[in-house]
């Protein structure tokens, strides 16, 4: 099913960008000639209608403000023709999904056959007249019918199905969407749209990026042509197995749960989880309830982390329903009606970032799906999702569109909004690694003082500086901030609407840009993800440095920037969750960075995969490991913290290494139970008895080895060599010895010198 959802996908990119691109040139007069855009501004086309010409001018402006925004006019035209060819191909596909679990009539399984489509027209006669007259008029009465199903949609997952944006107003013709469509209607693809696959939206997603990577690596790796930002979610875009996200999820979110609830059930359905007993320490947590736990992924992508955790919440809301009032449980039960849990994780506990606005789609149907599956008949709001590559407008373009918008009455929105747009300049380079937050919590730091010194309150909608303190204040203020501004926007779009003025891109952009802002301006109980892996050597140097800049440790590789950002969005306690490369752990160039970890962190457990841990990487590109770590202020603790590693760099492939970790956890588990019910087993302390894969050491051990190196496998003997004699570079110059310096120079196979210069005696 894999292969033929690959087919699909990298066929239907093909069929539907080569579409758009004809109807641009054939239509509309724009078109793509030696590198560059060709579009005349004042070309007649007669053949245009009202609606046709005003759609012109709108695609003339999005490329202008693309253009704006850094692009080159062949940038902002791939663009155009990709987003376009995408989100029509992840709507055809979210049909078929909705379809399948009966909370869309057929729409598309029988084209402008479907039941739906013939009921819709039942209700339009204007549109019943046009299908029948056939030919392009039953076209334009079709479009009209899935144009007014995204309508419909968009009340619940506007970012994919938004009615009013122009790849909803400039549509690829009907015939090709008709054999998009002809190819989802396979009967072998069946299965993949029903309930259960959600995953099959990642699948489409990395297989319409495909071809785009491999070119990307291509320029690379034969031309030297380093990663720009706006190659880097195709080049980092990887598939990250269940198994591997079930592992971190369990021992993130499900240990959370147990340290919260130690009497709680779901202890035996978590079956990735790593058999401890929690600690004194942990043990002392206030009771919480489940709706106060917050989660993030930071670079979500398909957000596969979080349609696991959205599973793992469900049963946390069932349990503490069940269990509410009980003791060391919360006084009231976290939502009124089981009905309302979906809506509740979506607005409260589920937080996802990405760079790729394509991935934030998809994330966005895949929790949709997730959460109608349990309440169909609810109405669900937007997940906070937020793509973190956002262009505002700058200087006096942003000051008179603030007019426009009515936003000019209280300074403070100028100012926010305008420190944003400078910080966001770069977001197109680092996404959710954009410490965007700083600067605007120092501006709002200023406001108090500014007022302080005029004795007066900050102008922050009327609340005090004590308000404003704490962080659930903060979100308070960015959703009441991002609410009136929204609102704003919303009420000069249709201002606009009326006097016949496209919707401007940047102020959907200004919205987009609030959303970041908001979800980075607070910290997380779990953080978990796979984050993006390129050595700092292949990117290009504006990325290089803003890296170096902000991530001085962790500058060599995105995903170490991605460890210490990670921690930085934790709160006190909270958790870490990563799949990380192997190299932070051992090599020199890391060791600040190994230390920083180990003066904020506990590990709590690292399952080492090494080399062939994904199926779709070959050889040894990729060193996989999976971290958990625990954000811990206190010193002792971290000296003395015990984790359990799993080592299991030597099976050959992801299917063993996924076996061998369920075999090592089998094992822990069933001496965990042996222990707690008195029965006679070895104790997980003695880790390697139980399985020799597992191995437990002590975090401040880690420090008897210059560096710091994480070879959690050495054993006490061996650590104590190091403790106890000297160095040999305390006692001696190291030099290399005897050495040609230049092999290519001076070393010759056999059969290069020649037979007659060889001494055989």
């Amino acid at each position: 099913m894999r292969q033929l959802l690959r087919r699909l996908a990298l066929d239907a990119r093909a069929r539907l960008e080569r579409a758009v691109a004809e109807l641009l040139e054939g239509q509309y007069d724009l078109y793509e000639k030696s590198g560059q855009l060709v579009a005349d501004p004042n070309a007649p086309l007669r053949h245009l209608d009202d609606e046709g010409r005003s759609l012109r001018a709108a695609l003339l402006k999005h490329f202008d403000d693309l253009q704006r925004c850094g692009l080159t006019p062949r940038q902002a035209y791939r663009q155009f023709l990709r987003e376009t060819a995408f989100t029509w191909l992840n709507r055809l596909v979210a049909f078929k999904m909705l379809e399948a679990r009966r909370w869309l009539r057929e729409t598309i399984s029988r084209w402008d056959h479907s039941n739906g489509y013939l009921l819709w027209l039942a209700d339009h006669r204007d549109a019943w007249l046009q299908h029948q007259r056939g030919g392009e008029s039953r076209d334009a009465a079709y479009l009209r019918f899935l144009l007014d199903c995204c309508r419909q949609l968009a009340r619940e997952i506007r970012v994919l199905f938004d009615p009013d944006n122009l790849a909803s107003r400039f549509a690829p013709p009907l015939a090709v969407l008709r054999e998009v469509a002809h190819a989802l209607n396979q009967p072998q693809l069946a299965e993949a749209w029903q309930p259960g696959n959600e995953e099959t939206l990642g699948w489409v997603y990395q297989f319409f990026v495909e071809e785009e990577k491999a070119h990307i690596f291509e320029q690379l790796y034969k031309h030297k042509r380093k990663i720009s930002a706006e190659d880097l979610p195709a080049a980092t875009q990887i598939f990250t197995p269940r198994w591997m996200v079930r592992f971190l999820v369990h021992n993130t979110l499900g240990r959370l749960w147990l340290q919260l609830h130690p009497d709680s059930n779901l202890r035996s359905k978590l079956d990735y989880l790593l058999p401890e007993a929690l600690t004194p320490a942990e043990l002392k947590r206030p009771i919480r309830s489940v709706r106060e736990i917050k989660l993030l992924d930071p670079a979500c992508g398909t957000m596969h982390f979080g349609l696991v955790a959205f599973d793992l919440f469900v049963e946390m809301y069932q349990e503490e329903m069940a269990r509410a009032g009980q003791p060391g449980w919360p006084a009231q039960p976290p939502v009124d009606h089981p009905e309302d849990i979906p809506a509740a994780i979506l607005e409260q506990n589920l937080h996802g970032i990405d760079i790729d606005l394509r991935a934030v789609q998809i994330a966005a149907l895949a929790l949709y799906l997730k959460a109608k599956t349990l309440a169909p008949g609810r109405t669900l709001r937007e997940s906070r999702l937020a793509c973190a590559n956002v262009h505002m407008l700058d200087g006096e373009r942003l000051a008179t569109f603030l007019r426009q918008a009515g936003l000019g009455e209280r300074p403070i929105y100028q100012r926010i909004l305008t420190a944003l747009q400078e910080e966001l300049q770069r977001s197109q380079y680092l996404g959710s690694l954009l410490p965007l937050e700083r600067r605007i919590r120092a501006l709002v730091e200023e406001e108090r003082q500014r007022y302080e010194r005029a004795g007066r309150n900050p102008d922050l909608f009327g609340w005090s500086r004590e308000q404003f303190g704490s962080e659930a204040a903060r979100r308070h203020f960015w959703d009441t901030l991002l609410a009136q501004i929204r609102h704003a926007l919303d009420q000069l779009a249709r201002d606009q609407d009326a006097r016949g003025i496209p919707q401007t891109f940047f102020a959907g952009e200004t919205v987009q840009g609030l959303r970041l802002l908001q979800l980075l301006d607070q910290t997380y109980d779990v953080v978990v993800t796979n984050p993006p892996y390129s050595t700092a050597w292949n990117l290009d140097p504006v990325i290089k440095d803003l890296l170096a800049k902000h991530y001085p440790e962790g500058k060599t590789d995105i995903y170490a920037a991605f460890l210490l950002r990670g921690s930085q969005l934790l709160s006190d306690g909270g958790r870490l969750g990563m799949v990380t490369q192997q190299s932070f752990m051992f090599i020199s160039s890391y060791e600040r960075l190994r230390q920083q970890l180990l003066q904020e962190h506990v590990i709590e457990t690292l399952a080492h995969l090494g080399t062939e841990a994904f199926e779709e990487i070959a050889g040894a590109k990729v060193n996989t490991a999976l971290l958990v770590l625990r954000k811990e202020s206190d010193e002792r603790r971290r000296a003395e913290a015990v984790a359990t590693y799993f080592r299991l760099v030597k099976e050959p492939d992801a299917p063993s290494k996924r076996q061998r970790l369920e075999r090592a956890l089998a094992a822990l588990r069933q001496a965990f139970q042996a222990a707690t019910s008195g029965a006679s087993a070895p104790p997980t302390s003695e880790a390697s008895a139980l399985d020799p894969a597992v191995f437990r050491y002590r975090q401040a051990d880690f420090d008897a080895i210059p560096g710091s190196p994480w070879v959690y496998w050495i054993t006490p003997g061996l650590r104590r060599l190091f403790q106890t004699l000297p160095k040999l570079g305390d006692v001696a110059a190291v030099r290399p010895g005897l050495t040609t310096a230049d092999n290519f120079r001076f070393v010759r196979f056999w059969w290069e010198v020649g037979k007659e210069r060889i001494a055989f005696d």
